[in-house]
């Protein structure tokens, strides 16, 4: 088994330089400069690769300053007219700017919900090269990362149980090559962990709560990061009773079933030219991949 698509460690963060002021100050003028608008959703970018600025040619915004020494990395708030759709990210990227892309949209998207802060009201001004926001009042606001789970469900032998969320649109009566987009697409469950619950203790219970049904075993897989907004995947695989009747939640699931290997891989592998390559990077897909290469 290989690692996620975005289990990657390809820039160093140099946190101890975030509390430098003048070296951050220094850094600006010999950076590489990655824009992002996070209300937009779109990134100086193309198919191939990021667009790097430095900072005579960077647009005006605000700046975090990601990591790097030689040469440092920020990422400027500004808009991009003409930029890439944040969810077309990867593909032919290398692995360095698959990083510093999901690093720099996580980051963008916090900034962009937090302008004020939670208790006094006030606006926020960032300190620490934008990674810590202040007020004259109230607490310092940190980056803040939301876990959450998903599974994927076999029955033991060879087919996995998918479900199609509401939010996605309906085609209970599709072919798996139709329900291959993402308006319609079968996937992983999956949901946040909530306050005062285990990562194990989520996957049963947003299992039960969507399709309704007992796992026999879990046993957790990997991570990574999934930048939209700003959460932290973990992923598990398990193995559930086929035999089950589905229960679906009617307010989020529209359709649950099981799936064979061909049906898995003509949905989610034989449709790579019309998947958005977020898709294509998702830990979904990982966890899908390393199913379908079992036998």
């Amino acid at each position: 088994m290989t690692r996620p698509p975005l289990a990657i460690d390809a820039l160093d963060r140099r946190a101890e330089r975030r509390h430098e002021p003048e070296w951050l100050d220094d850094a600006w003028q010999r950076a590489q400069v990655v824009v992002f608008d996070p209300v937009s959703e779109h990134i100086d970018a193309d198919e191939e690769g990021l667009h790097y600025f430095d900072a005579a040619t960077a647009p005006k915004g605000e700046r975090i300053y990601l990591g790097g020494e030689d040469p440092p990395v920020f990422a400027v708030w500004a808009s991009v007219p003409d930029g890439l759709n944040a969810r077309w990210i990867g593909g032919a990227w290398d692995e360095r700017d698959l990083a510093i892309a999901v690093q720099a949209i996580g980051m963008m998207h916090w900034r962009a919900t937090y302008r004020y802060h939670p208790t006094t009201g006030e606006e926020l001004a960032p300190i620490r090269g934008g990674w810590e926001l202040v007020a004259d009042e109230g607490r310092t606001v940190f980056p803040r990362t939301d876990p959450a789970v998903i599974v994927l469900i076999d029955d033991g032998a060879d087919r996995v149980l998918l479900a199609q969320h509401r939010r996605y649109g309906s085609q209970s009566n599709s072919t798996p090559r139709q329900a291959s987009t993402r308006k319609g697409r079968y996937a992983c469950i999956a949901g946040f962990v909530e306050p005062g619950e285990s990562a194990e203790a989520a996957v049963h219970r947003e299992v039960g709560e969507e399709i309704g049904i007992k796992l026999d075993s879990l046993a957790y897989v990997s991570s990574q990061p999934w930048p939209y907004p700003r959460s932290l995947m973990l992923a598990y695989r398990a193995s559930a009773d086929a035999g089950q009747e589905l229960r679906l939640q009617d307010d989020e699931i529209s359709d649950a079933r099981w799936f064979t290997r061909e049906e898995v891989r003509r949905m989610w592998i034989e449709t790579d030219s019309s998947t958005p390559s977020a898709v294509r990077i998702s830990i979904a897909r990982f966890l899908i991949e390393d199913w379908l290469e079992e036998r």
